[in-house]
């Protein structure tokens, strides 16, 4: 009998190494055995969950082939609360090896069907741990956040929480502690010895209060999603796109959901893709000041876009925005949706074609509708403009004077409307 020392509980690069050194000699899984260091031991250092994968010069000439699907379920279900997880993850590998085990048609297999809900119950609880780590700080939560959870998620959700919040925080669990100091992100044992076990041995593998998802989310997820921050947090692991990618990150809408007037884009910038933030870059610049000038807060309204993720071409070191596709458009839509379900704005600015046809769902001429404030589904009122970064790549100065009383022009109508309360469309 063999014993590997994993140095953590979400040590995949040791248990990776591990199991391509002992799979391609045929040990069998009966003669391993895996086990955890002790926690006062575990380094300070951030452990990558998902650059164990990365492949050294040496194992190129003999590459451990497995299907896309099931790395990413073994990356998942290695973070789950089951102590005999790594064993059931080695005999998975072992036997798409050695005994031909294809996830696909063999659905109904027990050692596939655990592993999935194995990897269900982690994502589940990604979900409910990025949505309470993102209100926390949204409602002005300072300093440490204490989160119980179940399974082993801090590390794999690093680079989420440094995304969301930039200033120092902490994020305290029973089996580790990560610290952000605005430099540096450290790691350190948690405030348990061990956490309660919940699992729950039914031969269905499902965590005890934790619902079976999966992602992306489905349709029916965010349909029931009551809230901003929760709707936030599904956007944020979103894959109905390709843009996801090569994107930073989902950039989510801002603001309040008591907010009348809702303000739609195209996409977000490089400046955005960076800050996780809707309208930071030059075109949000344009956008402050003729809000500022039109007598709108902007703290007042909700900001969004049309498509959640940052499409652009390299050029150089450069990151060139280019117009998303329609079937980026066409995806992202259910999120925009969403957005108008839980605000219920009385009117939508749509700034710029790729917002307009998005939301109308049919060609749109921007000089033909502009300025124009009109009725729409649902029972809010809907007006077209130009996209602030349309003022800023006009090349005349006086064009761009003039067209810019113009986009302003249109907010001040955007004003009126809301202080006068209108019900009827104007034409």
């Amino acid at each position: 009998m063999t014993e590997i020392l994993l140095a953590h509980q979400v040590d995949l690069a040791t248990w990776r190494r591990a199991a391509r050194h002992h799979v391609f000699a045929g040990t069998s899984p009966e003669e391993l055995t895996w086990r955890v260091q002790p926690s006062a031991l575990l380094s300070q250092s951030r452990p990558d969950v998902q650059a164990a994968f990365s492949v050294s010069e040496e194992e190129k000439q003999e590459p451990l082939r497995l299907s896309r699907r099931l790395v990413e379920q073994l990356v998942l279900a290695i973070q789950a609360h089951d102590p005999e997880r790594f064993t059931l993850l080695y005999r998975l590998v072992f036997r798409v090896m050695h005994e031909g085990l294809d996830l696909r048609t063999h659905a109904n297999d027990p050692d596939v069907r655990r592993l999935e809900a194995l990897a269900e119950a982690v994502v589940a609880e990604t979900h409910r741990f990025r949505a309470d780590f993102a209100a926390y700080f949204r409602h002005g939560g300072r300093g440490e956040w204490v989160s119980h959870l179940s399974n082993y998620i801090v590390e794999a959700n690093a680079s989420y929480c440094l995304a969301r919040v930039a200033e120092p925080w902490s994020v305290q669990t029973g089996y580790r502690r990560m610290q952000w100091d605005g430099r540096a992100l450290s790691f350190g044992p948690g405030s348990e010895e061990r956490l309660p076990l919940l699992w729950q041995r039914d031969g269905e593998g499902v965590w005890l209060g934790y619902p079976k998802t999966v992602l992306p989310p489905a349709e029916e997820d965010i349909a029931q999603a009551t809230t901003l921050d929760q709707l936030g947090s599904e956007a944020m692991d979103c894959r109905a796109c390709a843009l996801w990618q090569p994107a930073t990150r989902t950039v989510f809408g801002e603001g309040p959901i008591t907010a009348r007037v809702m303000l739609v884009g195209e996409q977000p910038g490089d400046q955005e893709d960076l800050a996780g933030h809707p309208f930071v870059g030059p075109a949000g610049q344009v956008l402050d000041r003729a809000l500022q000038e039109a007598g709108i807060e902007r703290p007042d309204v909700y900001v969004t876009n049309a498509v959640k993720h940052f499409r652009f071409l390299w050029r150089g070191t450069r990151r060139l925005h280019q117009k998303p596709e329609q079937s980026s458009v066409d995806a992202c839509r259910l999120w925009l949706n969403a957005e108008r379900r839980l605000i219920q704005p009385v009117l939508v600015v749509m700034m710029g074609v790729t917002a307009a046809q998005s939301l109308l769902k049919r060609p749109v001429t921007i000089s033909r509708e502009r300025s124009r404030i009109f009725p729409l589904e649902g029972g809010s009122h809907g007006l077209v403009t130009v996209h602030p970064s349309y003022l800023l790549r006009l090349p005349n100065e006086a064009d761009k004077q003039r067209e810019y009383q113009r986009f302003l022009e249109d907010l001040q109508q955007v004003k009126r409307f809301m202080e006068e309360g209108r019900q009827q469309p104007v034409f």
